[in-house]
């Protein structure tokens, strides 16, 4: 989340899992970006803009006691 955080607007989503497949050293091959989408999906920290746009909304951040 790094990525969104630093950019603190919405990232389309294609250039969202490139980007973090090639910061994590890995391949842009189907398998890998839809394995990378998928947990996007399920990151309770993103929220989904529309229209293929994804954002990083800090304040769903656990906070600790």
């Amino acid at each position: 989340m790094e990525i969104l955080a630093k950019k603190q607007e919405a990232m389309y989503y294609f250039d969202l899992i490139k980007t973090i497949a090639s910061q994590m050293g890995k391949k842009t091959d189907p398998t890998t970006l839809t394995s990378i989408y998928t947990r996007l999906n399920m990151d309770n920290r993103l929220v989904y803009q529309g229209e293929g746009y994804w954002y990083y909304d800090a304040s769903r951040l656990k906070k600790e006691r």
